[in-house]
């Protein structure tokens, strides 16, 4: 049987830079190895809301457009190498990251990729395959994030299974954590004490607060308390309402996924 690596989905030089640097930091505290993996989307895995299919040109350009980015990011990975010392095994697919996220369903411990928003059409199915198909833990890390990770860490706290999935995978990190805070919005005292009864036995000196969001989304209340914090990594539970739920109307997962600006550490 194959050991457990954690899983590094470069989707595009976009925030592969970030990807790797954390991914080495989880390799070093999980004590796995690091895989990595990128996948040449096909043509058939664009769908345009204007067309049915794409033109003979587009398609072309579609595959001298992936080329070019395997071959950058193949050349991202050697420099990487060559500055840690770290030789890691590099997979390269065609078609998409639903299909490809089966590979790694029993092998893969965790998945680290870039906010999928920041990348190219295409390549934004990554996090939900990830999350969805594969049901592993996802670190994902904004392209722009130059800090640390894992020092300062931040509980959404609600008490859903996603969350307590998620507490139970990044417990390695939050054990470590120099600071943890733990944060209930527009929720009460009895939340507190669920949380302190759960989080207690991992951290047990996280500090917990409640946060009321006075007209704010969930997501904008939470985001900003971790700024506050400086924080430098989000624990939360992602999609509590389900996929179907949350593509007719974004929640708070969706929003936090698309607005934020450090590490989050999810678990569906």
């Amino acid at each position: 049987m194959e050991s457990k690596f954690i899983l590094v989905l470069l989707a595009s030089t976009t925030g592969a830079e970030q990807c790797l640097r954390i991914g080495e930091q989880m390799s070093a505290r999980l004590g796995q190895p690091l895989r990595l993996a990128h996948v040449e989307i096909g043509s058939r895995a664009i769908i345009l809301p204007s067309q049915e299919q794409l033109s003979e040109y587009e398609v072309e350009h579609l595959a001298e457009r992936e080329r070019m980015e395997t071959e950058k990011l193949r050349a991202t990975v050697a420099q990487w190498t060559r500055s840690t010392g770290i030789s890691a095994q590099f997979d390269l697919y065609t078609g998409d990251q639903w299909r490809v996220m089966r590979h790694y369903q029993r092998t893969a411990s965790m998945v680290v990729l870039a906010a999928p928003h920041t990348q190219p059409v295409g390549h934004r199915e990554g996090l939900r395959a990830a999350l969805l198909r594969a049901r592993h833990p996802v670190v994902m890390v904004p392209p722009t994030w130059d800090g640390s990770f894992g020092r300062r860490l931040m509980i959404g706290w609600r008490d859903i299974a996603p969350l307590r999935r998620a507490l139970a995978a990044f417990q390695p990190f939050l054990a470590v954590a120099e600071q943890v805070e733990v944060v209930a919005i527009d929720q009460d005292e009895s939340a507190l004490a669920a949380a302190r009864a759960t989080i207690a036995p991992i951290v047990p000196a996280a500090g917990y607060r409640l946060i009321a969001s006075e007209g704010r989304k969930t997501a904008t209340a939470l985001l900003e308390a971790a700024t506050a914090y400086q924080a430098d990594g989000l624990i939360m539970g992602a999609y509590r309402r389900g996929e179907l739920l949350n593509w007719l109307s974004a929640g708070t997962s969706s929003r936090l996924i698309q607005s934020s600006a450090l590490p989050l550490m999810m678990r569906r």
